[in-house]
């Protein structure tokens, strides 16, 4: 058997549904996988979000603490970024 990983009696918070815009975040895609990173290195902690078809998009932080809508992570060239099904 596995050892349990919290302690005895810890608990983790309930998950939370997190607002992107007007939108909840991943809401949609298959098996979104977010990760939290200064993507725009402005100091504020953003989301990106990964999902099954190897799409990427970031919610960026705002000023107020709330998130921008989803964007479509880009290459150098104004690409989509796409793993194909990583």
């Amino acid at each position: 058997m596995f050892a349990p990983l919290l302690a005895q009696g810890e608990r983790f918070a309930p998950p939370v549904m997190l607002q992107a815009g007007n939108k909840v975040a991943g809401k949609g895609r298959l098996y979104p996988s977010p990760v939290a990173y200064d993507f725009d290195h402005d100091g504020r902690i953003d989301v990106v979000i990964g999902d099954l078809r190897g799409y990427l998009t970031v919610a960026r932080r705002r000023a107020d603490n709330t998130f921008a809508a989803e964007e479509r992570v880009q290459d150098v060239d104004g690409k989509r970024l796409d793993f194909n099904n990583w």
